[in-house]
C-alpha cells in the first residue's frame, strides 16, 4: 500500500525544475562565490601593479642618480690647468650647471663642442627639476633641455665644502649630495616621460648619493 508521503515525493520528482526560493538561494550562493573570487583577483592585480611600479620607480631613480653623480664627479676637468669653478655660479637646490674645459683653452665656452673619445661634448651641462621631470641640457649639443626621467616627485641638491659642511660659495664646493624621490612613468610616443596616473601606481622611491668632485 502506497503511503501519502511516497505519492508526494513522486509528484515532486515528476514535475522537475526548482522552486523560486531554491533558485534565489542558488543565485545568492553563486553571487557570494563570484564576489569573493573577484575580490581576490582585483587584490592580486593591484599587488602586482604596485610591485611592478615600485621596481620601475627604483630603476628610474637609480639611472638618474647614477648619471648625475658620475658627471658631478668628473666636473672641473681642464687640461690646461686654468682656474674655473666645477659648478657655475647661481646653483640652487633644484638646478646646477657643471663645467668642463674640454678643449683646454682655459675658458668655459657654452657654444663650443669638443670631440672627447669619439663623442661631441659641450663645456656646460645643466640639470634642473621642472614639474615632474628631471631635465638635462648639454651646451652646444642640445638645442633645448631634454627630459632624463619623468615621474619625479622631488629633487634636492645640497652643496658641501671641503670640511663636509654646507656652503653657498660656488668656489668652495667640493661635493654635492643629490636626493631624488620618484615614481613610475607611463610612456607614450608623444610624451615619453609622463607621470603614472593610476592610483595603484602612486608609489614613491627615494635615493640619495654624495658625489665628490675629483678635480677640485
Amino acid at each position: 500500500m502506497k503511503t501519502p508521503e511516497r505519492n508526494l515525493v513522486r509528484r515532486r520528482l515528476g514535475r522537475g525544475g526548482f522552486t523560486l526560493t531554491e533558485l534565489l538561494v542558488a543565485m545568492a550562493c553563486v553571487g557570494l562565490v563570484l564576489a569573493g573570487l573577484t575580490g581576490l583577483f582585483v587584490s592580486g592585480q593591484q599587488s602586482f601593479l604596485v610591485g611592478a611600479n615600485q621596481v620601475e620607480a627604483q630603476e628610474n631613480v637609480r639611472i638618474a642618480l647614477q648619471r648625475m653623480a658620475d658627471e658631478i664627479r668628473g666636473a672641473g676637468n681642464g687640461p690646461s690647468g686654468a682656474a674655473f669653478t666645477a659648478i657655475a655660479a647661481g646653483q640652487t637646490a633644484t638646478s646646477l650647471v657643471l663645467q668642463n674645459d674640454w678643449n683646454g683653452n682655459g675658458i668655459i665656452e657654452p657654444g663650443v663642442t669638443t670631440n672627447v673619445n669619439g663623442t661631441l661634448r659641450g663645456e656646460q651641462v645643466t640639470y634642473s627639476f621642472v614639474g615632474t621631470q628631471l631635465m638635462r641640457q648639454e651646451s652646444g649639443v642640445d638645442a633645448a633641455a631634454v627630459p632624463l626621467i619623468g615621474g619625479v616627485q622631488g629633487l634636492t641638491f645640497t652643496y658641501l665644502g671641503a670640511d663636509g659642511a654646507t656652503t653657498a660659495v660656488t668656489a668652495n664646493i667640493r661635493s654635492v649630495t643629490v636626493a631624488v624621490r620618484g615614481g613610475p612613468q607611463t610612456r607614450t610616443p608623444s610624451n615619453p616621460c609622463a607621470p603614472y596616473t593610476y592610483a595603484e601606481g602612486n608609489v614613491g622611491v627615494a635615493m640619495i648619493d654624495t658625489a665628490r668632485i675629483r678635480n677640485r
